[in-house]
């Protein structure tokens, strides 16, 4: 006895791929899904002799591992499709959701009528009644509408027998043995299996024994060209889903201004009917396939006729509410159930920085790529030079067409100036505190409060600008905001940080109504409540203040700090500690005729027509690792080369400083990765020896050169040392000339004039 190759294998794998001419399309999987659940139900049926019962553990079991026979890889890994990657999965042989939802489920509560699968389509395999999956022999034939040639159809066949052993001197009659050992002979007849094409794919390299198929036999499939996914955890899917969803409904929805309101009262109406009947759903934004909605939307009705009206007539109250939502939410999967351009939207969305960049020509384009690289950035330069006015600009600039963010004329929604006072010396200006004058509660501030916002605005970049931030220490004020700052990294797609007010404050307070109101806090001294608002509304700040008491206020990942720095006599200079964790720009008057172009062409700050991408403003890393990850997809030899440089780079600028206070450490090294990716994003076409260049040039002037000041004992020979270094990179070359010059000139120096 002998066994197919794995070149055998793989070629019918090979051949198997073609089941679908777009695996990003809907419903690709489905077709594996159909063909692996036929002949699992084909090979129960043949050696128990009845339908499979899945109420029955043992039934189940049974089934899993027929199911595992089709699409099997070895015991821990399988193929849910051909197209994608292999899996890991204990429940490599069904899915989970197989017993649970859709017909199976639906047989359970509907006990006398009789379901097909797949449902989808015209081209049924079998039937499911009562939780029973039943084989028919008459819609065997639909096998043709899943395998459509006779490509595929020998090529399963191989697929099928990849483990079986197989007589060397009739290997064709060998393998029609083999699957008519398995399978009923009315199934293996659908095959419709080709002598010639079988044996051309088997070939004459059969093995003596069995080849052990691992994951690395398969082609490594990339998961942004091949636009697949992880599911997500519930949490995250009916957070996601929802986010969306209101989204879509202030979109199509011109009859109500504030639509969170009827979602929330839809989420209170519907949920715990749904959990009472669907115990696996706790929310209705579980749900995403139109199909399963409707069964259950059928099924509720029927144990609860009162429903009728709510999910098909108009109705009054709450149960309106519930109405409009649902025929919302129904439009809202429709559409998603139509959509096959999704791995188009992926695409796209890697070239929306791209289009961003280019058409934001009176950005600074330093600016944004260094809060792209990490969102706290000190304009440091003489008073007068618009840094102030620049942060303001760029909040206008993005602020989306939103009555509530646009309602000032003078000031957008999505950004906040909180002048810095000489007697700051701790957090509580900028964090609040606990108190307990006039009765125990917490203070807010503005800075607290409009971080608040912009947790309501997710999607929106939200400014904050310090202004003359140096008037006060800020390693005093700004301690916590600082060590939180560090602790930001990327889980689910998100940027997340430690808090900077704990969830016991909003616990413990009753903080909703100051948290989100418009209007001034007012101290009423002898009371309790210390604030006037009115009620908020129902909503998104409900679901954000509902957070705040889980987690804490974190630092939002669409929030930017930007300080304005004056550097001269009357100000404190910066710690290496703020240094090390901002991004530092030089502002000063441009080169050439700096008074005469402010007459030529200053503009008034206002709102755009076309709001900026906010993807030109927002981090979407924060880690070195993260980045080093995400170049290696495509670009593993010239990622090892990076590394390799940016090591020898940053271990050669070291022993310039060598015998100062101002060495560099993993920080520095973290965010220079972080600024070539940025610029690697950008143009991905660029030599990335000219990208690492800039990048260099660029981290030197915002995060090492800033950190050096003193005499000449100390930095006579570094900053000789930090020329030699520096010659290949313009502007940092350029400033340590300067640097220089003042050392001669008053035996000290520093990187600001």
């Amino acid at each position: 006895m002998a066994y197919l190759s794995k070149k055998s294998i793989l070629s019918a794998y090979g051949q198997l791929s073609q089941l679908t001419s777009d695996p990003s399309a809907q419903g690709a999987t489905q077709v594996t899904s159909a063909l692996r659940y036929i002949f699992a139900l084909d090979e129960f049926t043949k050696k128990f002799g009845r339908d499979c019962d899945t109420t029955n553990k043992e039934d189940r079991d049974f089934f899993i591992s027929f199911v595992g026979n089709v699409v099997a890889i070895n015991k821990e890994y399988y193929t849910a499709n051909f197209f994608n990657a292999i899996k890991d999965n204990p429940d490599y042989g069904v899915g989970s959701n197989f017993f649970s939802v859709n017909v199976v489920k639906n047989s359970v509560v509907n006990p006398s009528t009789e379901f097909t699968f797949p449902k989808r389509g015209n081209n049924p395999l079998f039937t499911v009644k009562a939780a029973h999956l039943i084989e028919r022999i008459d819609l065997l034939s639909n096998l043709k509408e899943y395998l459509r040639t006779s490509e595929l159809r020998n090529a399963f066949a191989v697929w099928l027998v990849r483990f079986l052993p197989i007589k060397q001197d009739d290997i064709f009659e060998s393998i029609i043995n083999n699957l008519k050992a398995r399978y009923s002979d009315e199934l293996v007849k659908e095959l419709h299996i080709d002598k010639q094409l079988v044996l051309k794919l088997v070939g004459e390299s059969l093995i003596d024994n069995p080849y052990s198929l691992s994951i690395s036999d398969f082609p490594y499939s990339n998961s942004k060209k091949n636009f697949s996914a992880d599911l997500l955890p519930p949490h995250t899917l009916i957070n996601k889903v929802r986010e969306s969803f209101t989204h879509f409904v202030h979109l199509v929805n011109t009859h109500t201004n504030d639509f969170t309101g009827y979602i929330t009262k839809f989420e209170e109406f519907v949920n715990p009917k749904l959990a009472n009947i669907f115990p696996e759903y706790s929310n209705i934004f579980q749900i995403v396939d139109i199909d399963i909605l409707h069964d259950i939307i059928a099924k509720l009705k029927e144990i609860d006729p009162s429903l009728e009206k709510v999910f098909t007539t108009e109705y009054s109250g709450t149960q309106y509410q519930a109405f409009r939502t649902m025929k919302y939410y129904e439009m809202y999967l429709d559409i998603l159930a139509n959509s096959d351009f999704r791995a188009n939207i992926t695409q796209n969305q890697e070239d929306r920085l791209a289009v961003a960049y280019a058409t934001s020509s009176s950005t600074n384009k330093q600016l944004v790529r260094a809060m792209r690289t990490k969102p706290f950035l000190l304009l440091a330069g003489i008073s007068g030079t618009g840094k102030s006015r620049i942060v303001k600009q760029m909040a206008f600039d993005s602020c989306p067409d939103n009555a509530v963010l646009r309602s000032d004329l003078t000031s957008p929604g999505n950004y906040c100036l909180i002048e810095v006072k000489p007697n700051w010396h701790d957090s509580t200006e900028l964090l609040g505190y606990e108190s307990k004058i006039g009765g125990a509660h917490y203070q807010l501030t503005p800075f607290v409060k409009f971080l608040a916002k912009a947790m309501l605005y997710p999607t929106v970049p939200f400014f904050v600008c310090l202004d003359e931030m140096n008037l006060a220490p800020v390693e005093q004020y700004f301690a916590e905001f600082l060590s939180v700052l560090e602790s930001r990294i990327k889980i689910d797609g998100h940027i997340v940080s430690e808090p900077l007010i704990k969830a016991d404050i909003f616990k413990k307070y009753n903080l909703r109504k100051a948290l989100f109101s418009t209007e001034k806090e007012e101290k009423v001294y002898g009371q309790t409540q210390s604030t006037v608002e009115p009620e908020p509304q129902y909503g998104k700040e409900v679901e954000v203040y509902n957070f705040l008491e889980k987690y804490g206020l974190r630092i939002p990942e669409n929030v930017i700090v930007i300080g304005t720095v004056n550097m001269d006599e009357t100000t404190h200079q910066f710690s290496r500690k703020v240094i090390d964790r901002a991004m530092t720009i030089e502002m000063n008057l441009p080169e050439g005729e700096a008074f005469m172009d402010f007459f030529n062409n200053a503009s008034e700050l206002g709102y755009r027509s076309t709001p900026i991408s906010p993807s030109l403003y927002l981090a979407t890393e924060t880690k070195a690792s993260d980045v080093v990850k995400a170049l290696s997809e495509d670009n593993a030899e010239k990622t090892d080369w990076l590394k390799r440089e940016v090591a020898s780079l940053l271990t050669n600028l070291n022993e310039k400083l060598d015998g100062t206070p101002f060495k560099v450490a993993y920080r520095v090294q973290n965010e220079l990765m972080l600024y070539f990716y940025q610029l690697w994003f950008e143009d991905k076409t660029a030599r990335w020896h000219d990208i690492l260049n800039t990048a260099c040039d660029q981290i030197l002037m915002m995060k090492v050169l800033p950190r050096i000041e003193g005499d000449e004992e100390l930095l006579g020979s570094p900053l000789e040392k930090l020329a030699n270094f520096c010659k290949n990179f313009t502007n940092a070359e350029r400033k340590i000339v300067e640097m220089h010059k003042r050392l001669e000139k008053s035996q000290f120096t520093s990187f600001w004039p």
